[in-house]
């Protein structure tokens, strides 16, 4: 959306340029319109006016210590097209408009921004000068993919006192049951989980965890963080009884991809508190996605659930 910074001011500054969208966030498919300013406080030649739209993948990956590193850097890019407006020309004081449309492709996935991976796109507007440095400015749009909701099961993890799973459910002493694998962002996931009567703990932590994997020039590198967390303390656990959890997700957070050399994977992982011991964690993979036909979720998933939640 337009900058407002340049408005109620009564000298323009001498040399600018601002692109303006209509839209902060677009989908896959959608047009993207707009218009990029042009402003001078006296007549102005350029060699060439012209705007690119870019959408591209991109890694950045460090290795080494603090006296001495190496970074490693790769891309892929998806499309680049460029709108000339103007080629050797004077322009004159003042602001001169130029209005733009760029269709985005159907296929492409949604905007990310990791710690060593990035899914950008981006319009450069130029104005090419030959006594002087070009004036150039970037902005980077938001773009989803939405999805239909893929098939969702539901999905069960027991474990035994050393944190192995086992499928005799009387050798448990942690069981975990997830309701849906597949969340579209907006609505919150929900699980539940039983604890054995004699173990002795501080409580459970229920984590929804992301997972980035990137890769630049043979280089690969692993990333993970947790989204959203709950801990239930052990004064709150029922015993041999099960207790629900819910924990929330919004439009902010990464979905799961598989790209060239990004991917993003999300995980439930409930965890034992176990003082004195080695903790036990379930960990169940899950996919999230945004809902087709809306830019947020809502929360109509949450009909006919039977569980009741804390």
């Amino acid at each position: 959306m337009r900058d407002n910074r340049f408005h109620g001011r009564n000298v323009l500054l001498m040399r600018d340029v601002e692109i303006v969208t209509t839209k902060d966030r677009y989908r896959a498919g959608e047009t993207v319109e707009g218009t990029m300013f042009v402003r001078c406080d006296k007549e102005l030649r350029c060699n060439a006016i012209h705007l690119t739209f870019t959408g591209r993948e991109h890694t950045k990956i460090e290795v080494g210590d603090s006296e001495s590193s190496t970074t490693y850097k790769d891309e892929r890019v998806y499309f680049t097209v460029r709108q000339d407006f103007e080629g050797a020309a004077v322009v004159a004081a003042g602001e001169v408009q130029y209005p733009f449309r760029f269709r985005l492709p159907d296929d492409v996935p949604s905007s990310y921004s990791g710690l060593c991976g990035w899914i950008e796109y981006t319009l450069t507007g130029v104005v090419e000068l030959s006594w002087a440095r070009d004036l150039r400015r970037k902005t980077t749009l938001s773009v989803i993919q939405p999805a239909k909701k893929p098939a969702s099961q539901s999905q069960h993890m027991a474990l035994d006192r050393s944190g192995r799973s086992v499928t005799d459910t009387e050798l448990a002493v942690f069981d975990v049951e997830l309701e849906e694998d597949s969340i579209c962002l907006g609505n919150p996931i929900k699980l539940r989980f039983r604890v054995a009567r004699d173990v002795k703990t501080r409580g459970v932590r229920v984590e929804l965890q992301n997972e980035e994997f990137t890769s630049a020039r043979r280089i690969t590198d692993k990333r993970r963080w947790t989204l959203s967390q709950h801990f239930v303390e052990e004064l709150e656990l029922g015993r041999e009884i099960w207790v629900s959890v819910k924990l929330g997700t919004d439009d902010s957070m990464p979905v799961s991809f598989d790209r060239a050399i990004v991917r993003s994977a999300a995980s439930i992982k409930a965890t034992l508190d176990i003082p004195w011991a080695r903790d036990i964690s379930a960990v169940i993979p899950v996919r999230l996605s945004h809902r087709a036909g809306a830019y947020a979720g809502d929360n109509n998933d949450e009909a006919g659930s039977d569980w009741e939640f804390m």
